[in-house]
């Protein structure tokens, strides 16, 4: 294997995985977010009593919601808390 060979080798492995460790940093919520306990709070004030599931991906937390019988997901601004939307599932 010739040497540049070897460098575009290694520069494939590196990108590949700072992609991963990128896709992996947006599944935490930033030093600076709410506790989740928060985050369920605010949904509860909202009127929202059954959530089965929240979890954090790109960079917001998604919530699996059931009002009136159909699932929605929301999904909550990590840092203010805020509802940013919902939509049926």
């Amino acid at each position: 294997m010739s040497r540049l060979s070897r460098h575009i080798a290694l520069l494939s492995i590196l990108v590949a995985a700072g992609s991963a460790d990128a896709r992996e940093k947006d599944q935490i919520p930033p030093a600076n977010a709410r506790p989740l306990s928060e985050i369920v709070h605010i949904l509860e004030l909202e009127g929202h009593t059954v959530i089965p599931e929240i979890h954090f991906d790109d960079w917001v937390w998604i919530a699996r919601i059931y009002r009136a019988g159909l699932e929605f997901e929301v999904r909550i601004d990590p840092i203010s808390g805020e509802i940013l939307g919902s939509r049926p599932k």
